[in-house]
């Protein structure tokens, strides 16, 4: 089977490197065009390009993947199977007939709920207690195709952005072996998404990343859980940008009497464990880690002592 791979994120690369170890034919990787940025604008290569380098792949970076001239590229590349994770690109009717098997995208979310280019993230900011894989045959809308192999996954009450979607993409890639052997002989099943009105997980926007000290204490710690480590919730701290990137919550046990005082973003503690900070109701966030504008990670002790924190001092 020749397989022409597409992603762009490093979701994809636990999925390409099974491909590999499974010595699957891969007569192509697409990903997204070199792009330049940080200091010096560097040229900087995603993370699929990097680690298909490093494995000495062929790899295609068109601009618009559907233009004509990729098409053609496309083509000649005579796929039996199109194998698409986080790309960044929807694919039209132009790519999606040429494969012999199809396209395949393996979604992380449990279809047709968490439709979209940010599915881990609002499962998190959601507070959901379980997600999963879906493998779908591509259709030109967005993660609408009809599944054939899907998977449930608890997530694990402290997992963040990072850990939740290297377990996914990880086992993805175990269940890959098995899905493509289905698609071969020709033994699926293609399940038909409901068409319920479900939550649909548009691309993070910068007023969403923003802490909002009225919400719930647990809304809030789950926006910094789905929001690591890009692109991360934030807070203003006089003035100056706060991006937060550990939190944990306070039990209720060991609240203070007098927080509720207190207004939303105000300091009330200042120990090993981090900052203390009352959410809107009543309930405290405990931020651990964070990231001031300009500077590297630190925990929150450190911030403390270098910026002078005391009690009272507010998070807008």
């Amino acid at each position: 089977m020749r397989i022409v791979f597409v992603g762009t994120s490093s979701f994809g690369i636990p999925i390409l490197e099974k491909l590999i170890n499974l010595k699957k034919n891969i007569v192509t990787v697409i990903t997204q065009p070199d792009r330049h940025g940080g200091r010096g604008k560097k040229i900087l290569y995603s993370p699929v390009k990097r680690f298909v380098l490093q494995e000495s792949l062929q790899v295609f970076q068109p601009e618009d993947i559907n233009s004509d001239i990729a098409v053609k590229e496309i083509a000649k590349m005579n796929p039996d199977l199109i194998i698409l994770v986080a790309y960044g690109q929807i694919l039209t009717s132009k790519i999606l007939q040429l494969p012999k098997y199809g396209c395949l995208n393996i979604h992380p979310s449990l279809l047709p709920q968490y439709r979209g280019p940010a599915p881990i993230n609002w499962t998190l900011i959601k507070g959901e207690e379980k997600t999963g894989i879906t493998f779908i045959f591509m259709d030109e809308k967005i993660d609408t195709g009809d599944i054939i192999f899907q998977k449930s996954i608890e997530i694990l009450p402290e997992e963040n952005f990072d850990q939740l979607s290297f377990r996914l993409a990880t086992e993805s890639a175990e269940q890959l072996d098995k899905v493509l052997s289905l698609i071969e002989k020709k033994e699926y099943t293609k399940i038909p998404q409901q068409k319920n009105k479900l939550f649909y997980a548009r691309k993070i926007n910068n007023d969403d990343c923003r802490i909002n000290w009225n919400k719930k204490a647990v809304e809030i710690h789950n926006l910094v859980r789905g929001l690591t480590s890009f692109p991360g919730a934030y807070a203003e701290f006089n003035g100056r940008r706060i991006k937060i990137t550990e939190t944990l919550l306070l039990q209720k046990s060991k609240m203070r009497d007098d927080i509720f005082e207190k207004k939303p973003g105000s300091i009330i503690g200042i120990n090993k464990n981090g900052l203390e900070i009352v959410a809107g109701d009543d309930n405290i966030v405990v931020i651990r880690k964070l990231v001031p504008a300009g500077s590297k990670e630190m925990d929150a002790l450190s911030f403390s002592n270098g910026y002078h924190i005391k009690i009272g001092d507010m998070f807008n």
